[in-house]
């Protein structure tokens, strides 16, 4: 199957309420597909909502690996950082927000 429509079946898994599943499929999926950066996307937004911070920082900083020019993935980050006590790799991934709202701002 390809990525996307995979990528779909687990978000359609997730709003069935199936979470164990989804997250159980979109792992799979990040690590058969692991430049798929939506999958890191969703795995990072639902360990944050299950609390799990740890995972949830290292699938968003996996994300803004994949997606350099998402400003607001930064942000995300940044926010999950503050979360879990990480003032320093917070600041740095406002600061790449920051620095690419300016240069999209600006660019013209």
């Amino acid at each position: 199957m390809e990525p996307m429509k995979f990528y779909d079946a687990c978000m359609e898994l997730h709003r069935a309420g199936d979470i164990d599943a989804a997250i159980a499929d979109l792992t799979q999926l990040s690590e058969t597909q692991p430049d798929f950066a939506l999958a890191h996307n969703a795995l990072a937004a639902i360990w944050k909502k299950r609390g799990d911070l740890g995972k949830a920082v290292r699938y968003a900083e996996k994300y803004c690996e994949l997606e350099p020019d998402d400003a607001f993935g930064y942000t995300v980050l940044s926010s999950f950082c503050i979360e879990a006590g990480e003032r320093e790799k917070a600041e740095d991934a406002l600061g790449k927000s920051h620095d690419l709202r300016f240069r999209e701002q600006f660019a013209h």
